[in-house]
């Protein structure tokens, strides 16, 4: 190859192509990753909010809770599990809408490269580490998102919050 490039020919290689193409792949996933990064964060902040809003229409179940007995690591556990919940829920839905959309694609590639005279390829792949992976981190998001409105609703006065409106 080096010999000929030498001598003036132009040298192209599948190899070549397949390096390129795995350089495009490598840009594109760091750029989904990216938009990943920003979607998990933005849910966190839904979530708080969530869960606040959750807390200050809870405000008097909170106290009557309170007042029958509950201590505040029972109240705050309450909300942790929602809030746990909610993101568990969440990246299982996800999970299953991402596989359902990706399957759609794949489908409609293939009956256009079908119809081109191409063949049949998958896509769209899914390792069930990052299955996992995916469903733990939506997890911890739901449980970090949720430390604050528990924590507050934890220390909230019984009285204070049977008085609330």
């Amino acid at each position: 190859r080096t010999e000929l490039i030498n001598r003036g020919f132009i040298v192209s290689s599948l190899s070549d192509t397949v390096e390129q193409a795995n350089k495009i792949f490598g840009a594109i996933q760091l750029a989904l990753g990216v938009f990943g990064i920003f979607a998990l964060v933005v849910a966190g902040i839904g979530l708080v909010n969530t869960m606040t809003i959750s807390l200050l229409e809870r405000t008097n179940e909170i106290g009557i809770m309170r007042a029958i007995g509950a201590a505040p690591r029972d109240i705050r556990h309450i909300f942790l599990v929602e809030s746990i919940m909610i993101g568990f829920i969440g990246g299982v839905s996800g999970v299953i809408l991402g596989i359902m959309v990706s399957e759609v694609l794949n489908t409609l590639f293939n009956v256009l490269a079908a119809s081109l005279g191409g063949q049949s390829v998958r896509l769209f792949a899914y390792p069930l580490w990052f299955i996992g992976f995916i469903v733990l981190l939506s997890t911890m998001v739901g449980f970090l998102g949720g430390i604050w409105p528990a924590q507050r609703a934890a220390s909230m006065s019984p009285l204070k919050a049977l008085r609330y409106k």
